[in-house]
């Protein structure tokens, strides 16, 4: 007795083939043949599989932060970086005669194995939201063009709020929504990956160690 080609039974449970092949095919089963039946029933729990693989499917912010921890390749790997803060300017003493004035703008620099990230973050009053204008150079302050430089801002349980490029200055900004505890990574391509402690929006006690 001929048995169906798995070829065929690919065919049959996606619903596809010749009116003739699916004829064929439920006058075999109707023989009777146990061999058939069980492939029949192993090729419809493949489709099944495969068509909730959708649902298997990590997010993309997930996938994107596996993709930011582990390196490259191996021919060029990229590994984390974890950025010291040597300036925050909420740890500097205000000039004598404005201690009584507040100030919504707030300039870190961070510094990672020769590469130096400069920001500033500034609230607008009126918005609500918190605008990140910054730079990324080398330590010597020479760009880092036209290596492409990637500035993506996380919340603490690692969701993207915002992504942007710098462009060929290492210039970049960004806006959102104020919230304690963010990271900020600079990815800069096909050379490292630069990890910015949480940052605190709320006073100078913001950087804390990643843990």
């Amino acid at each position: 007795m001929k048995h169906i080609s798995e070829e065929a039974w690919s065919d049959s449970v996606r619903g596809v083939g010749s009116a003739s092949a699916k004829r064929e095919i439920a006058d075999h089963l109707a023989s009777g043949c146990p061999d058939c039946v069980a492939a029949r029933d192993i090729w419809a729990k493949v489709f099944l599989i495969a068509g909730n693989e959708s649902s298997l499917t990590p997010p993309d912010y997930a996938v994107r932060m596996a993709k930011l921890a582990l390196p490259a390749g191996a021919s060029t790997p990229s590994p984390w970086s974890l950025a010291t803060l040597v300036f925050d300017s909420l740890s500097q003493p205000l000039t004598a005669g404005v201690r009584s004035g507040a100030t919504d703008t707030r300039q870190m620099m961070f510094e990672a194995e020769g590469t130096m990230v400069d920001f500033v973050l500034d609230t607008g009053r009126e918005s609500g939201t918190v605008s990140l204008i910054g730079q990324v150079v080398d330590r010597n302050g020479t760009k880092v063009a036209p290596r492409r430089v990637a500035v993506i801002l996380w919340t603490e349980s690692g969701q993207p709020m915002a992504e942007t490029s710098a462009n060929e200055f290492g210039e970049f900004q960004l806006e959102f929504a104020p919230q304690d505890r963010l990271r900020v990574s600079v990815e800069i391509a096909g050379h490292k990956s630069i990890r910015i402690p949480p940052i605190n929006l709320n006073g100078p006690d913001a950087i804390r160690s990643v843990t």
